[in-house]
C-alpha cells in the first residue's frame, strides 16, 4: 500500500499534471529572459530534471544534496555574472567620466580662446624664424620626452616586476616547501632581486615621464601659435600648481625643446617669438634705467641733506623754478590768442633769467621767495581762467572784459619781473664795480696804468 501510494505520488512521467508543471516552468524561465541561466546552463531545468530522474528511479537519497549543490553552483555562477556586470558598469562609468572630462576641457579651451581674443591676442598665428628663410609656428615642441617612451617603460616595468618578482617569490616558496636548505633557498630567490628592482625603476620612471608628457602636451595646446604666454594664464587654465608648471617649463627650456622660447627673469612670462623677446629686452632696459635714475636721485638727495645751507637753497630754487616753467609751458599750449602767448613767452624768459641769476648769486635767493609764495600761484590761476573763458563758444561782454583784465595783469607782472631782474643785477653791478676799482688800484701800483707809464718816462732809463 505504501509503495503504491509512493508510486501514485512520485510517478510524474505519465501524469498530465507533470507535463503541465514542466511546461509552466519552461515558459516561466523563458518569460524571465533566461535569468536562471549562467554560462548557457538553465539551472531551473537542471533541478527539475534531477527531481524527475529521482522520481523515475525512486532513489531520493542524494536528491536533497544534489539540489543544494546545484543551488550553490548556480549562486556562484550568478555572483560571477553580477561581478562581471558590476565591472562592465564601472568601465562604462569611467568612459562616461573621461568623455565628460574631454567635453569640459574642450569648453575650457573655447572659453580661453574667447578670453584671449578679449585680451587682444593676435588672431593670426605667430611664427619664429629658424634660418634659411624657414619659419615654424611659435611654441612648437621639437619633441615631447615620455609621450611614447613613458607607456613603453610602464609596460616593460610592470611585466618585469610581475615576472621577476613573482618568480623570485615562487622559487623561494617552492624550495622551502621541498625542504631545501633555507640559506640556499634565499640565495636562489635573491637572484631575481636586481631584475625586480630594475623593473620597479622602469615602472616608476615610466609613470612620471608619462604624466609629465601629458602635462606638456596640455601646455603646448595653449601656447602654440602665440607670441607669449603668461604663467598666470597657464596656471588658471590647467589647474596645476605654479611650481610644477615652472619645473616643466625649465625642463623644456634647459633642453631647448621649445623652438625659440625663453622665460623672463621674474618667471612670469614665457616668450615664444623674437619680437616678444625684443620688447621684453627694451622694457627691461627702460626699467634698469629708471632704477639707476632713482638711485642717483636718492644719492643726490642724501648728499643734499649733508650739503651747506647755501647749496641746499640753490638746489631748491632750481627745482621750484623748473616746475613753474613746466606749468607755464603747459598752459601756453592751450592758449589760442597769439598776443597772450607772446606775453606768456616773455614771462618764461624773464623767470628763467631770474632763476639763473639767483642760482649764480645765492644772496639774491631771498628776493625770489616772494615770487613762489604769492605771485606765481596767482599767475597760474589767472592763466587757467583765461584758458577756460577763451574756450567758451560765445564771447560776450563779460568774457571779453575778463580776458582784457588778465592780459593787463600779465603786462603788470612782466614789468615787475623786469624790475626784479634789474634789481638783482644792481647788486651784481655793485660787486663788479668794486672788483674794477680794486683791479685799477693794483694796476696803478704796479705802474701798468697809463699814468704810471708816463711818470716812468720822465726819469732817465740809465743813470751814469
Amino acid at each position: 500500500m505504501y509503495m503504491s501510494n509512493q508510486e501514485d505520488r512520485f510517478d510524474f512521467s505519465d501524469s498530465e499534471n507533470h507535463g503541465n508543471q514542466g511546461e509552466r516552468y519552461r515558459k516561466s524561465s523563458e518569460d524571465k529572459n533566461d535569468n536562471g541561466k549562467a554560462d548557457g546552463i538553465n539551472w531551473g531545468d537542471k533541478i527539475f530534471s534531477m527531481i524527475q530522474e529521482s522520481a523515475e528511479s525512486m532513489d531520493f537519497a542524494e536528491l536533497s544534496h544534489n539540489i543544494q549543490k546545484t543551488i550553490d553552483v548556480a549562486r556562484e555562477e550568478t555572483m560571477k555574472q553580477v561581478d562581471k556586470a558590476r565591472t562592465e558598469a564601472a568601465k562604462q562609468i569611467d568612459r562616461a567620466k573621461e568623455e565628460a572630462a574631454r567635453q569640459v576641457d574642450k569648453a575650457k579651451e573655447e572659453a580661453a580662446k574667447q578670453i584671449d581674443k578679449a585680451r587682444g591676442y593676435q588672431s593670426s598665428q605667430a611664427y619664429v624664424n629658424v634660418g634659411h628663410g624657414r619659419k615654424v609656428i611659435a611654441g612648437k615642441l621639437k619633441k615631447n620626452p615620455g609621450l611614447y617612451s613613458g607607456p613603453a617603460e610602464i609596460a616593460v616595468g610592470a611585466a618585469g616586476l610581475g615576472a621577476f618578482g613573482g618568480a623570485g617569490i615562487g622559487l623561494g616558496a617552492f624550495l622551502g616547501a621541498v625542504a631545501f636548505p633555507i640559506g640556499a633557498a634565499i640565495t636562489s630567490a635573491a637572484v631575481m632581486i636586481p631584475f625586480t628592482i630594475v623593473s620597479a625603476f622602469l615602472l616608476g620612471r615610466g609613470i612620471l615621464n608619462s604624466k609629465r608628457a601629458r602635462r606638456i602636451r596640455k601646455y603646448a595646446s595653449i601656447w602654440t601659435g602665440k607670441p607669449y604666454v603668461m604663467i598666470e594664464d597657464l596656471e588658471s587654465r590647467v589647474g596645476w600648481d605654479r611650481k610644477k608648471i615652472l619645473k616643466d617649463i625649465h625642463f623644456l627650456t634647459d633642453r631647448e625643446l621649445i623652438i625659440g622660447a625663453e622665460l623672463d627673469e621674474g618667471e612670469t612670462c614665457l616668450m615664444l617669438t623674437d619680437e616678444s623677446k625684443q620688447q621684453y629686452a627694451s622694457a627691461m632696459a627702460a626699467k634698469r634705467q629708471r632704477e639707476q635714475e632713482e638711485v642717483k636721485a636718492r644719492e643726490a638727495e642724501e648728499a643734499l641733506k649733508a650739503a651747506p645751507f647755501e647749496q641746499r637753497e640753490i638746489h631748491r630754487i632750481k627745482k621750484d623754478g623748473q616746475e613753474y616753467l613746466e606749468q607755464l609751458a603747459e598752459l601756453k599750449k592751450e592758449i589760442v590768442s597769439d598776443e597772450m602767448r607772446r606775453k606768456v613767452e616773455q614771462m618764461e624768459t624773464l623767470t628763467a633769467r631770474i632763476f639763473v641769476c639767483a642760482s649764480e648769486h645765492p644772496e639774491s635767493i631771498s628776493q625770489t621767495d616772494r615770487l613762489f609764495k604769492y605771485y606765481f600761484p596767482s599767475v597760474l590761476k589767472l592763466l587757467k581762467v583765461y584758458e577756460d573763458v577763451e574756450k567758451q563758444p560765445v564771447q560776450g561782454e563779460n568774457i571779453r572784459k575778463t580776458k582784457k583784465e588778465i592780459e593787463d595783469s600779465l603786462d603788470t607782472m612782466n614789468q615787475a619781473l623786469e624790475k626784479l631782474f634789474d634789481e638783482m643785477f644792481q647788486n651784481v653791478a655793485m660787486d663788479i664795480s668794486s672788483d674794477i676799482q680794486v683791479l685799477e688800484v693794483m694796476l696803478k701800483q704796479d705802474g701798468l696804468t697809463e699814468d704810471g707809464i708816463h711818470a716812468d718816462q720822465k726819469e732817465p732809463m740809465l743813470k751814469l
